[in-house]
This record gives C-alpha cells, sequence and structure tokens, in this order.
C-alpha cells in the first residue's frame, strides 16, 4: 500500500521491459488482476462451475491468512530480503512461502487448538470462520504500524529492518489479540451468552471493518491527512491510530444509512434484518479495493492540484467506484458470473470473499512481483 507519505512501503525493483503510458500502464494491470483473480474463482470457489467448490470455506479463511501472511512481509518487514532477488524470482519466492504460511498457520490453529477450544474446532467448519475472522483484526492492527503511524517509534530509535519488522509482528501480535478477545472471541465462545458481548458478532465485523476504510481513505488517498497535521511523528503516530476508531464509527453509520436507504432493496433489508450492522464491511470492502488500487495502481491521481483539491478529488473517485462496485457486484456480477446465492431475485453475492480475493491478488501483483513484466514510462 504504497503512498506519496509510505515511500518506505515500496518495493525496489529493477525496470522491465514492458513500458506503457501510466493510463495503459493501469488498466493493463486491473485486466491481470481480474483475469487472475477469476482464473483462481474458476478452479477453486465458484459454486456451480467450480473445479474444487471451497466456497465459502475453506477457501476464506486461507485466503484471508495469505493477505495478512502478506502484511507481514510486504509492509512490517518492507520485503526485507527478498527486494534483492530479481523478478520474477522474487515475486515466485514471496508469493510459495505465503501460501505455504496461509494454509500451515491456519491449520495449526483449526487442528491443533481446535482440538481444545470448540470455537476453533474443524466440525461443521466453525473453526474456519473463527480462524478467519483473526485477519479482520489484524488487517488494522498489523497494517497501520507501518503506515499511518509511520513506522513509530521504532523508526525513530534508529532500528532497521528486519528488527523493525519483527518490533512491528510483535506489538501487532499484541493489538490483535485484543482486538479479537474484545470484539470476537466472545460471540464464538460456548461459556458466553448474546448478552454478555461487548458487540454482536455482525455489529462487530461492520464496525470494524469501516475503521479499517478509515485507515486507508486517511492514509493511501489523503495523504495521511488529518493525522499529519498533528506535528510531531508520535502525536502523528498516536492520533492515526485512535483517530481511525474515531472516523470509522462515523463511516458505520454512514455505511448503515446509506444501505438502508438506497443501496439494498426493501425486499432484501427485510430478508437481512439484524445481520445489516455487518453489511458496511460488504460495502467497505468495495472501497477498500478502490483505495488500494488507486495509489498503487493508478499513481493516486491528481498530485498536481492544490493539496486539498488532491484529496477531494481522490476521495470521490475511489469512494464513487467503490459504491458503483458494489451495485454492479450485488445487482449481476455476484449471481450471474460468480453464481453466488441471491438474497432476493435480482440481488445477492458476499463481496468479502470475492473483493479480499481480488485485493490479495492485487497486492501478490504490486508488492511481490513488482508488476512485472510491466512498467510505467519516466
Amino acid at each position: 500500500m504504497a503512498s506519496s507519505t509510505g515511500d518506505n512501503m515500496a518495493v525496489n525493483v529493477k525496470p522491465v521491459q514492458l513500458q506503457l503510458s501510466a493510463v495503459v500502464f493501469a488498466i493493463s494491470a486491473f485486466l491481470i488482476i481480474q483475469i487472475g483473480s477469476f482464473l483462481i474463482w474458476e478452479l477453486f470457489v465458484d459454486p456451480k462451475h467450480g473445479f474444487w467448490k471451497f466456497y465459502p470455506q475453506p477457501f476464506g479463511v486461507y485466503l484471508f491468512w495469505g493477505i495478512l501472511v502478506l502484511v507481514f512481509l510486504g509492509f512490517n518487514c518492507g520485503m526485507s530480503g527478498f527486494s534483492r532477488l530479481g523478478q520474477p524470482k522474487c515475486g515466485l519466492i514471496s508469493t510459495i512461502l505465503t501460501v505455504i504460511l496461509s494454509f500451515g498457520i491456519p491449520a495449526l490453529l483449526i487442528y491443533g487448538y481446535g482440538m481444545m477450544d470448540p470455537a476453533f474446532s474443524p466440525v461443521k467448519n466453525a473453526g474456519h470462520g473463527a480462524a478467519g475472522l483473526i485477519v479482520l483484526i489484524g488487517f488494522f492492527g498489523f497494517g497501520v504500524l507501518p503506515t499511518g503511524m509511520g513506522g513509530w517509534p521504532w523508526s525513530d530509535a534508529g532500528l532497521e529492518q528486519p528488527l523493525t519488522g519483527i518490533a512491528q509482528i510483535f506489538v501487532g501480535f499484541l493489538l490483535t489479540t485484543v482486538g479479537y478477545v474484545l470484539l470476537i472471541y466472545p460471540n464464538l465462545a460456548s461459556w458466553t451468552a448474546p448478552d454478555r458481548v461487548l458487540m454482536s458478532l455482525p455489529t462487530s465485523i461492520g464496525w470494524y471493518y469501516s475503521v479499517i476504510v478509515a485507515w486507508l481513505t486517511t492514509f493511501l488517498i489523503l495523504d495521511n491527512w488529518p493525522w499529519s497535521a498533528f506535528g510531531s511523528r508520535a502525536r502523528v503516530a498516536l492520533a492515526s491510530f485512535f483517530g481511525n476508531f474515531l472516523l470509522g464509527t462515523l463511516i458505520y453509520y454512514a455505511f448503515l444509512a446509506m444501505l438502508k436507504s438506497f443501496l439494498i432493496p426493501a425486499e432484501a433489508l427485510a430478508k437481512i434484518a439484524a445481520a445489516i450492522n455487518l453489511w458496511p464491511a460488504q460495502l467497505g470492502v468495495w472501497i477498500a479495493f478502490w483505495l488500494i488500487f488507486w495509489p498503487n495502481v493508478a499513481g493516486n491521481p491528481p498530485t498536481s492540484l492544490d493539496p486539498h483539491v488532491n484529496r477531494l478529488v481522490r476521495f470521490v473517485f475511489t469512494w464513487g467506484l467503490g459504491i458503483l462496485s458494489f451495485l454492479v457486484y450485488m445487482h449481476w456480477f455476484a449471481v450471474k458470473v460468480l453464481h453466488e446465492a441471491e438474497i432476493v431475485p435480482g440481488f445477492g453475492g458476499d463481496p468479502l470473499t470475492w473483493v479480499d480475493l481480488l485485493n490479495y491478488v492485487m497486492l501478490i501483483y504490486a508488492v511481490y512481483f513488482g508488476f512485472y513484466p510491466l512498467t510505467k514510462k519516466e
């Protein structure tokens, strides 16, 4: 998730042979991401045509952990050790390691720890959901450290990779554990009841994903504004961490209002009922795709206007494309192309699985492969 404020996250790769203009580069990379994701879907996921049909589980848990492992290697550790390799060797080795870990870590949770804790049991895929939701908490818990927080305090202490990455992973583990124990685990454990949880599971997922949208928006699209206005690196880091929870809460209620008023048909709302509190995540994941795509693939235009105008235009484009993508997906693409189940006639699908696959493929292509064999003309 590189941006004008996150140069430390960029992967250094040697120039490659196919040079394209910025627009053609973005379109070409977009098509590669879409086609690659669709091929994976057809092989492993598609409920109707898939060769293996691992939808929604266990495909979901391995997909989500693949994203988190990518955060470990690509952002916390800054591709330390891998970036010295030429392409496509760097991309291939990083991807293979990510796939191995994305299967190995949840397998230990489900088939190891799950033998002691029913919440993580492999029976009826209960543990797949519990293990996958760790990634929901961890994506922000690990991801905000090298991005919005700028690697503070380890960068100020003079630590370099891989030590700063190890420190971030350790702290990210603590943050993720706290978030999971507070928001997720009480909803899954056998010793709790619905009236003894901090938030219901749908509310926890919808609200926390709104926090993720706040973080990606402020860091990637708004140049870490408004947190960057807080002065010192320490204040900026703390403002980014806590401020995204406050902003994410506002986004959560804004998403709910949009979903209830015009994004979801009335008959679908009636069927979704109380689970509507989860749906800010379903809308948010589409906006997140464009928030990641815009700086990493498209170059974060515009960049030459007044900074406030740049940010406003980026915000309108990314959020607008996210809302439009949500509508196209729910009213057509999910059911007609991906063969997901309808909620009501003409409206259906589960964006979290498909769009996270898009995000996973996009980040692998951008971070691990450095868009090999494409490059932008200077």
